[in-house]
């Protein structure tokens, strides 16, 4: 039996439970609360680059962007993050950085320093802010039409409202870097390939902010970071704290990017399995054709079958042994090998033994 340890309800007021139970084990009386995420600190070095990021479009969503989008976007170039905590400054915060080449996130009153939007070629504002704020800021819009700087605002309402705006917001960054790029192209070469003048060539470069340059704004550039680089959230969380330091990641806002770190992955197998099907449907009919000139009749693809949604019984298992379309709860499997358990017990009377109903081991 668990008896009241110092400090709990028990111990300090005996009459919170009967005098005739007892508790079995030892709990809390905080609200449920789910576990904490730890973002491990990086290894410190002072030589080399603590963390290296390579665009790959093994982890992209193919119906978002494709391999030539993203190496626009990218340049291919290796993103690189050094160890700040010696030369970081509490003024810094005030700043923006880069945290990779074009994506740079910091407060909304840099917007007003627009002698740093002109040296840094900053392209477009994405100003984040609160729905109850709702409109636009006269420094923001004086900078967008002194500079000729786009600017878009997303005005979210909590986190459930910020990671459903996660796909429109960066689709908003994607289709602003394509367009720069394209708007300076000069047609095609007879391969098809862009023509683009190097020597004025101007990249699309992006500036993400929200009230400090920590919280909604700093959720975005990390949930980009994951969906065109392909990163898991714990390790996005680290290479946007070592570009800018200030950044906070509470637990709610690491579960989000924890979800959404879920759905890319998710998303990405579902495109790159539509396609390799795609692929695979139109290599059979170049094959029949060319073997049989015959109309052949073609049976329905699993990739059409794969756009239903599952039924229920598609998420059943067949028991071993059991009958030809009989189904087993697979339910049952949680409440196997479980020790029986209560949490209070009766306390044995004076020369009785005790019963325990629950011996944790």
């Amino acid at each position: 039996m668990a008896s009241p340890s110092t400090g709990s309800r028990e111990h300090w007021h005996p009459l919170s439970i009967s005098s005739d139970a007892v508790r079995s084990a030892e709990y809390s009386y905080r609200a449920p609360s789910p576990p904490y995420i730890h973002i491990p600190g990086p290894k410190r070095t002072t030589t080399q680059a603590i963390m290296e990021l390579m665009p790959s479009y093994e982890h992209v969503d193919p119906s978002q962007l494709t391999s030539n989008d993203l190496q626009i976007i990218t340049q291919n170039a290796k993103q690189i993050a050094n160890d700040q905590w010696a030369t970081w400054a509490y003024e810094d915060r005030h700043f923006a950085q880069a945290i990779v080449d074009f994506l740079f996130l910091g407060p909304t009153s840099i917007i007003r320093d627009h002698h740093f939007l002109k040296r840094e070629g900053i392209t477009m504002m994405l100003v984040v802010r609160d729905s109850r704020l709702a409109g636009t800021l006269r420094s923001v819009d004086q900078a967008s039409k002194e500079l000729g700087i786009a600017v878009e605002y997303v005005h979210v309402d909590g986190h459930a409202d910020l990671i459903r705006g996660f796909p429109n917001m960066i689709r908003l960054i994607n289709n602003h870097l394509l367009s720069v790029y394209h708007c300076q192209s000069r047609g095609r070469n007879d391969e098809g390939q862009i023509l683009m003048e190097t020597c004025r060539f101007r990249r699309g470069k992006v500036l993400v902010t929200c009230e400090s340059g920590n919280h909604r704004s700093a959720a975005i550039v990390a949930a980009y970071v994951m969906s065109v680089f392909g990163q898991s959230m714990v390790s996005t969380v680290q290479f946007v704290q070592l570009k800018r330091f200030c950044c906070s990641f509470e637990e709610d806002m690491k579960r989000m990017l924890q979800s959404w770190e879920d759905i890319l992955r998710a998303r990405s197998m579902v495109a790159h399995h539509s396609q390799s099907e795609s692929k695979g449907q139109q290599q059979s009919q170049v094959c029949s054709q060319d073997t049989d000139a015959q109309p052949v009749r073609h049976q329905p693809t699993r990739l059409a079958a794969s756009k239903s949604k599952r039924g229920f019984d598609d998420m059943m298992d067949l028991e071993m042994g059991a009958e030809k379309g009989a189904f087993v709860d697979t339910d049952d499997d949680w409440f196997l090998d479980r020790y029986p358990f209560v949490p209070f017990a009766d306390v044995p009377k004076n020369g009785e033994k005790s019963h325990d109903v629950c011996d944790v081991p």
